[in-house]
């Protein structure tokens, strides 16, 4: 029997429009506005509304914000609050974040939903509301609001009622969920209850198995540099060799996400410090325990022909053998499967293809073939692996491409030779002679509405994601990771408008020194963060909601101080600081 909630007060749609925030300028929906009249329901949301954060994401299609809240707030800020400012899809008179379990089912006109997650605010938040500090006074509220995924499409108007069709089955209410997961320390307990409920979302779900590896000290992100011993070496392709890396005393290292990175400090003989590199994770050693790098010799510079080759990787060609010991810090990066139910186009050149075949390797390990859930639970989407290489000579790890796509229904290649070799077969080592473009894409995918993930030489990035997104791909399905030196896609970040170099008081320029990365780059006047300028030097760090409020983006600092733009809803630990909102008082050092 239907539990009836309360009455719907506003359906609120908005355009994608551009907002600047922390320095830059991004492409939201965040805007929205009460519209009148009957409004679609589809399985990404309201279909007038530009849906642009949460697109790739049907656990979030739909978010309700409570007419209670909005009387709260408008108490505590002094000024009328049209709805829609919290950008919410609906809003509604209803029942407190307790009074609604995850799991539970609604009906509201004749759509049908299920709730699957608190609201976090973002840092677009502070921008509408005209309160740098609001997202962190928003988590603290706990006037959070929930989300819904779509189960059956249909038409929503004000006044149709908010009734509970079934009850979710896991106990636990939304605001329980958002305490747990976001205003407690973790608790091995409670992330244990929640682990436990079986409406979690895949999202939700691999934080809080995070949270708990962390919480039980099970986390393997083992701090500053750890020995591995190489295990074993193997020419992969004429300029590229592998690497198996172990623990010395045979300890399995922890999982890599597909896409990370491993990060090096190699001592090279004639160079007074350690060169430090980073390398992908491409999978696991032969016996499961260790990692598999890949690493390609650098030829020399274009512009000094007669100068050494590449300084890391001509060391670790010539000179790091099985038995070697190398020192290594814990797998990082952002650059890693993002959950949704589009097909994947993996698209990648040269040694771009190695966190493209730790993609493949993940995504192949879901079953999609009878619909049953993979090694993570979750039903195999349709992959698309687009590879450009030179030759066979050139081509890294093929048979193993070629292997996993014969593994599983759903699993598609097509390989590129740019200039076959005299023994190179057309069909039989590879599909089509040419060099791998966005009309390439264009051409060969059954449809171009899909999430991408490229990765390659800084021309050819440039090429595939600038012509995906002139081609109507919209921008936030195409994410990217340079191979080389990184350049901004989406205009000049660190260019025209970048402000001036700011000096100490001794007027030396104050620098910021991203330890794994082994880069140093100037902080200048008009940078928000830490993080903004990690990624305008074409660094990508795991970061969330880039307003102090996760802790996703903590890191370590090594020298140096820190002072916050926005104060962190909780401090950091001792040595540690949180990037997203963290600038320099001084140069410093970031472990990063």
């Amino acid at each position: 029997m239907a539990d009836t909630l309360g009455a719907l007060l506003s359906v609120n749609v908005g355009d994608a429009k551009p907002m600047f925030v922390q320095g830059e300028t991004v492409l939201t929906g965040f805007d929205k506005r009460p519209t009148d009249g009957a409004v679609r329901v589809e399985a990404g949301g309201l279909v007038p509304d530009d849906h642009v954060d949460d697109a790739a994401d049907p656990d979030r299609a739909l978010l309700f914000y409570q007419r209670d809240s909005y009387d709260s707030w408008e108490r505590e800020l002094g000024r009328t609050l049209p709805y829609g400012t919290f950008g919410e899809n609906l809003t509604f008179e209803g029942p407190a974040d307790e009074e609604v379990a995850l799991g539970d089912e609604l009906r509201v006109g004749t759509v049908r939903l299920r709730v699957t997650q608190p609201r976090i605010p973002c840092r677009k938040m502070a921008v509408r509301l005209g309160e740098e500090d609001f997202p962190n006074r928003y988590l603290r509220s706990g006037r959070l609001g929930f989300f819904c995924r779509v189960l059956e499409a249909g038409v929503v108007r004000p006044g149709d009622r908010v009734e509970r069709v079934r009850r979710g089955g896991d106990g636990m209410s939304v605001a329980d969920l958002a305490r747990i997961l976001h205003r407690e320390r973790p608790d091995a307990g409670s992330l244990g209850r929640v682990l436990g409920c079986t409406g979690l979302p895949p999202a939700l779900r691999r934080r809080a198995e995070r949270m708990l590896r962390r919480a039980r000290g099970e986390d393997g992100d083992w701090p500053g540099d750890r020995t591995l011993v190489v295990t074993a070496r193997r020419r992969e392709a004429a300029e590229v060799v592998s690497f198996d890396l172990a623990d010395p005393e045979r300890a399995r290292l922890p999982d890599a996400e597909a896409g990370q990175f491993l990060t090096l400090s190699l001592d090279v003989p004639g160079v007074d410090s350690p060169v430090v590199r980073t390398y992908t994770v491409v999978g696991r050693s032969d016996d499961g325990a260790g990692y598999r790098i890949a690493v390609k010799r650098e030829p020399a510079p274009a512009e000094a022909p007669d100068a050494p080759a590449g300084l890391a990787s001509g060391h670790l060609h010539t000179a790091v053998g099985q038995g070697a010991r190398l020192r290594a810090r814990s797998p990082r990066g952002r650059f890693v499967l993002a959950p949704g139910e589009r097909p994947v186009v993996l698209v990648s050149a040269g040694i771009g293809i190695t966190p493209m075949l730790a993609m493949l390797g993940r995504l192949a390990a879901q079953d999609g073939a009878d619909g049953e859930g993979g090694e993570d639970g979750r039903t195999g989407r349709t992959v698309h692996f687009v590879h450009g290489a030179r030759s066979s000579r050139e081509l890294a790890f093929g048979a193993q491409v070629r292997a996993l796509v014969a593994s599983r229904a759903g699993l598609h290649s097509h390989l590129l030779f740019s200039r076959p070799a005299p023994g190179d077969v057309l069909g039989e080592h590879f599909d089509e002679a040419g060099r791998l473009t966005a009309a390439t894409l264009e051409r060969v995918l059954p449809s171009l509405d899909a999430d991408y993930y490229v990765c390659g030489p800084a021309g050819f990035m440039a090429d595939i994601v600038t012509g995906l997104v002139e081609r109507g791909v919209p921008a936030e399905q195409v994410r990217y990771e340079f191979f080389g030196a990184a350049r901004p896609l989406f205009g000049d970040e660190a260019g025209e408008g970048a402000g001036a170099v700011v000096a100490d008081g001794d007027g030396r320029p104050v620098t910021v020194t991203f330890a794994r990365s082994g880069i140093t780059v100037p902080w200048r006047e008009n940078t928000f963060s830490l993080l903004a300028l990690a990624e305008q030097a074409g660094l990508r760090p795991e970061a969330s909601c880039r307003t102090g409020l996760c802790g996703t983006c903590v890191a370590r600092i090594d020298g140096g101080r820190v002072d916050y733009a926005i104060t962190p809803l909780d401090e950091a630990p001792p040595g540690q600081v949180t990037v997203c909102c963290a600038r320099p008082a001084t140069s410093v050092m970031i472990d990063l």
